[in-house]
Formats: C-alpha cells, sequence, structure tokens
C-alpha cells in the first residue's frame, strides 16, 4: 500500500472515531459513556437521584411513582441543549411533569449553578409526598452537589 494511501487510511479511521466520540456525547447511554454513568439511588425520601434517563428508565420511573423530572442540566450549553429538548418531548409523553433547574457543568461554584441548586431544594420542599427524580448529565457531579445539599438539612426538616 502505498504511503498516500496509508494517510487516507488513517486519516479516515481518525475521522471516524471523532464522529463517533461526537455521537455518543448525545448519547449518554451508549458505550463508552455508559461505564461512566452513575446509577439511579434514592437521595432522600421521595426523591430519586442518577444520570439523563433513557426512555426505558423513564417508563419505570413512572411506573415507580415519580410524578416529576427535575434536569440540573443546561439547554444553553452545546452538548446539553438537544439533550433537554428531546427530554421534554420523552417526559410529557411518559405523562409526567418536567423542570429545568441548570446548573453550569463547568463553573458548579458559580452563580448560575448556586441558583439552580437552590431553585432545586425549593421545589423539593413544596413537593408534597410526591415522587421526584433529579438528574444531571451522568448523575454523578450536579446531582451530587443535590444530594450534599439534602443531607445538611437538619434531621426531621421538611424537604
Amino acid at each position: 500500500m502505498s504511503t498516500e494511501k496509508k494517510l487516507w487510511l488513517i486519516t479516515a479511521v481518525f475521522i471516524g472515531l471523532v464522529a463517533y466520540g461526537v455521537f455518543n456525547l448525545f448519547q449518554p447511554d451508549n458505550f463508552p459513556m455508559s461505564f461512566v454513568r452513575g446509577e439511579v439511588r434514592e437521595a432522600a425520601p421521595g426523591v430519586l437521584a442518577g444520570p439523563y434517563p433513557t426512555e426505558a428508565e423513564l417508563k419505570l420511573l413512572a411506573r415507580n411513582g415519580v410524578v416529576e423530572v427535575i434536569s440540573l442540566m443546561d439547554p444553553e450549553s452545546t452538548v446539553e441543549s438537544a439533550l433537554v429538548a428531546e427530554e421534554k418531548k420523552l417526559v410529557s409523553a411518559k405523562g409526567l411533569r418536567f423542570q429545568n433547574y441548570p446548573m453550569d457543568f463547568q463553573d458548579m461554584n458559580g452563580t448560575k449553578s448556586a441558583a439552580g441548586l437552590e431553585q432545586v431544594l425549593m421545589r423539593i420542599s413544596e413537593r408534597g409526598g410526591e415522587k421526584f427524580y433529579v438528574h444531571c448529565y451522568l448523575g454523578r457531579h450536579r446531582v451530587g452537589m443535590v444530594e450534599a445539599a439534602l443531607k445538611k438539612r437538619a434531621p426531621g426538616q421538611a424537604l
């Protein structure tokens, strides 16, 4: 094989790998992102936390009594905007309510994230016994901040 053909082959493989990587940013449940997704867990009584839900996971959440999905993803983010738009449709189709309180992944201690965290905590405190699912992209970082804030509440303090 000539050097020129080898170079074209290497270039084609590289472009294919980059395209696959970009595609997977918009599919957080696919390989390789599926290996780093967090698990769905109970963050507080009646409040589940985890990663961006697939359609099948939304169906399971609804079957288990979840009535509202709270997304911490940022609709202004290049990667997350398409996912937030798609999720709104999927959540609505499952008969669930959708709330979006964006927290900035790149500046989780910033003003935008603090405002989003405060809104989530306020919404959870007003839930009246309903079951909620709170998530971010992978269900690890921003959701972790919500979990930590919920755990800081005094024992017996209403959510």
